[in-house]
């Protein structure tokens, strides 16, 4: 890195990051410090108008806990240097929320990421997408429904969004790939694939089609990140599918994501009295839209194309 430029005082006190750090970095610690805050991110940027101005201004802030004392304190400049080389290195693209090809549907909710990272082509989040999740013990009736509905999206021009768990979430990103493109968001860092059973997937995903995560590189799939995930999956999308659910799923929370968001909910009916349709009823019961084929998700979505 060139060195140091001339040192900046708040009161006195030098202030030890004021190197010539490129924006990326000040994007990237931002990140690191908030990724569990993204209201309080958003909400700081607003105030601040960048990242190099936000831990420029807590210094002088007196908080002793929380997230404004987090960044005050943070020193992991580094690390965050580290983190940019190694994403050259890898082709992983990082598209911070100044960035022209941030995901415009993604910018309009209240908790946007301030920070993607990406593998693929990196254009498509800019494209139609409609989400499909569902049940990770998916029925073989439900992975079937799921594929076909990603097959005819997909050959109709939609990218389908999921989040490549297991069940109906392969199911959906599988279908996608045999007429079209697909997305998946990850509840780790874009460097680590989980599940690792479904390396191969990842790899046919990444040369059609794009993987992205909010999360540092490194970040390993604690539990905790999937909820927060999906709210990535119903916002790069103009509408979610959910096509099996019990009543407690992580496929609710994406539904609920969706309905915050002000975006089409989709439900799959399934047989009466079974654990798998439990949630996807409930959804049909509260106004979700009622679908059969990728037919039906097509007429609510196409007019909103044009």
């Amino acid at each position: 890195m060139p060195g140091d430029a001339p040192a900046a005082h708040f009161g006195g006190e030098r202030i030890p990051f004021m190197k010539r750090r490129s924006d990326v970095v000040f994007w990237l610690a931002l990140q690191r410090v908030l990724i569990n805050h993204p209201l309080i991110a958003n909400q700081l940027l607003e105030i601040y108008g960048s990242p190099a101005e936000i831990f420029r201004a807590v210094r002088s802030i007196r908080v002793q806990e929380g997230p404004i004392h987090s960044l005050k304190i943070f020193d992991g400049w580094d690390s965050c240097e580290t983190d940019l080389k190694s994403c050259e290195k890898m082709g992983i693209q990082i598209v911070s929320l100044d960035d022209s090809r941030y995901p415009p549907l993604l910018k309009e909710i209240a908790a946007r990421p301030v920070v993607l990272m990406a593998k693929g082509d990196l254009g498509i989040l800019n494209g139609p997408c409609v989400s499909i999740v569902g049940a990770r013990k998916a029925t073989s009736h439900g992975r079937e429904v799921a594929f076909e509905l990603a097959k005819g999206l997909a050959k109709n021009g939609i990218i389908v969004v999921s989040g490549m768990a297991y069940g109906i979430d392969a199911a959906a990103h599988m279908g996608a790939l045999e007429e079209g493109r697909t997305i998946a968001v990850w509840g780790s860092g874009v460097d680590r694939c989980y599940p690792s059973i479904f390396h191969d997937l990842s790899q046919r995903i990444c040369k059609s089609g794009c993987i992205v995560s909010e999360f540092p590189l490194g970040t390993h799939p604690f539990p905790v990140h999937f909820p927060q995930r999906n709210r990535i999956i119903s916002g790069l999308s103009l509408g979610t599918v959910i096509v099996e659910a019990a009543q407690k799923s992580g496929s609710l929370i994406t539904a609920g994501f969706a309905l915050e968001q002000g975006r089409e909910i989709f439900a799959v009916p399934g047989q009466a009295r079974t654990t798998m349709s439990q949630g996807t009823h409930e959804l049909l019961r509260n106004g979700a839209t009622f679908v059969e084929n990728a037919e039906d998700v097509l007429a609510i979505i196409t007019p909103q194309l044009t």
